[in-house]
This record gives C-alpha cells, sequence and structure tokens, in this order.
C-alpha cells in the first residue's frame, strides 16, 4: 500500500476536496483500490460535507485498533462517499479528533502500510509539528501540499517545504487556482515539484458529492482530467525508487 497525505501550511486552501477527488479518481486511474482516511486534527468536515452519518467513525476504529489493524476492521468502520469511496470520517468536533488520532495515528500508518491490496489517501488538515496528524505524515510516501497562488500561503508554504526536507519527508505541490502568482513561482521559492493546478471553483464540492461520472464522456470534463492527471503523477513518483522512504 502507498499512503499519500493531502495537507496545507495554512488553513483552508482545499485540502479536502482535493482527497476526495483524489479517491474517487484512483481506481479508474491507477487499477488499485482506494480508502479515503480524514485525519484532520482540527475536526472533521466530510461528514457534514458528504451527507454520511457521525458513525461510524475513527472513534469507533480507535476500539478496534487496540488489536492489529486489518482489511475487515478498517472496511467495518468505514463508509462510502458518493456510494464509490470508503471513507473513514473524524469527528468534527477538533478537541475529540485531537484525542482520537493522538494514540491511534501511529498504528494506523503501520496497518496501513501493510495492506499490499488497497492505497490510503490521508486527510491530514494543516500540516503542523506536534500535531496528532504527525505521525501519518512521518510515514506517508508522499505528503501532497495545497496552497493558493498567493502570497499569504506562499510565506508558510516556503517555511514548511524547509522543515519537510529536514524531516526527510517526500513532498509536492498542487495550487488551488492560477492568480495572482504563477503556480510555477510558487514551486520555485518553495522547492517543490509542481504536481498541477486545481480550479478555485466553488461549485467543486457539489460536483464531487456525485462521485466519479460512469460515462467515459463526463469523465473528460475539466474536474475529472484535472483530478486523473493529478493521480496519474502520484502514481508514477510513487514507482520511483526517489519517491518513498526508502530511498531518503
Amino acid at each position: 500500500m502507498s499512503i499519500i497525505a493531502v495537507g496545507s501550511a495554512k488553513a483552508s486552501p482545499g485540502v479536502t476536496s482535493l482527497s476526495v477527488g483524489l479517491g474517487l479518481s484512483w481506481e479508474a486511474t491507477t487499477g488499485r483500490r482506494a480508502v479515503l482516511v480524514e485525519a484532520d486534527s482540527d475536526g472533521g468536515v466530510l461528514a457534514a460535507r458528504f451527507g454520511l452519518a457521525l458513525t461510524p467513525s475513527l472513534v469507533e476504529l480507535s476500539g478496534a485498533a487496540r488489536h492489529e489493524l486489518t482489511i475487515s476492521r478498517l472496511r467495518d468502520n468505514s463508509q462510502l462517499l458518493a456510494g464509490q469511496l470508503p471513507t473513514l470520517v473524524a469527528p468534527s468536533c477538533g478537541e475529540t479528533a485531537a484525542l482520537v488520532l493522538s494514540p491511534i495515528a501511529g498504528r494506523l500508518a503501520e496497518g496501513l502500510g501493510r495492506f499490499d491490496e488497497v492505497d490510503a489517501v490521508v486527510d491530514v488538515g494543516r500540516v503542523r509539528s506536534g500535531s496528532p496528524s504527525a505521525e501519518l505524515i512521518k510515514h506517508c510516501d508522499l505528503l501532497v501540499l495545497v496552497a493558493r497562488p498567493r502570497f499569504d500561503h506562499l510565506v508558510p508554504l516556503v517555511h514548511q517545504a524547509r522543515r519537510l526536507v529536514t524531516n526527510e519527508i517526500p513532498a509536492a505541490l498542487v495550487c488551488v487556482g492560477d492568480r495572482p502568482y504563477p503556480p510555477t513561482e510558487m514551486a520555485k521559492a518553495s522547492q517543490l515539484d509542481l504536481l498541477g493546478v486545481m480550479a478555485h471553483e466553488p461549485r467543486v464540492a457539489q460536483a464531487l458529492g456525485g462521485g466519479l461520472p460512469d460515462n467515459r464522456r463526463h469523465r473528460r470534463l475539466l474536474l475529472w482530467r484535472t483530478l486523473a492527471e493529478l493521480v496519474h503523477r502520484i502514481h508514477y513518483r510513487l514507482q520511483t525508487p526517489a519517491a518513498g522512504h526508502e530511498a531518503a
């Protein structure tokens, strides 16, 4: 299994939408199954945004995680987002989410890493040292940092990228929108590889809520084409020796 963490150096640039989009597009693009894990210690939004139930969730998994994490335990505590993507949701309360994540993040990362037949997209929210999700980031095969091409996002992105290099965590950049700064300049300043650019579009969440279209013609729409290209680039990067922790 590969663990792809998705996070940001500054709050609310589109991490959740990208995580859902990657998860929904993963199998159609790579041929491998995916699971979406919400591990944002500031609290989860997937249940409210996509009409999922509050349970089962990370809370129930935390009890089962006292034992070895298995595919069946992961499946039992997941829900289907848009009827397609197995999703492990986090509690909406940040305090509760942090309390649940703190003791199980390491074991969750180890368990996910043992599954050969499925890859995990993990929404870690804002990347901070000392965060309960830091253990998941430490064990990820790639951290995708999401940022808007603005000065207020550039400064924390540069600082975060330097910290990741110091800790030998492989990372890459996805920009949400292409103004006012060119995304290539954001990548150059942060010294991160630019995987691609997502449209800054308020209807993206609504489109994702409908799931990956069955009709191949609809999959050629810009949103799904962009997501498929991002998945392809991430998957290709994961296949190269320099992408993972072994090379680091």
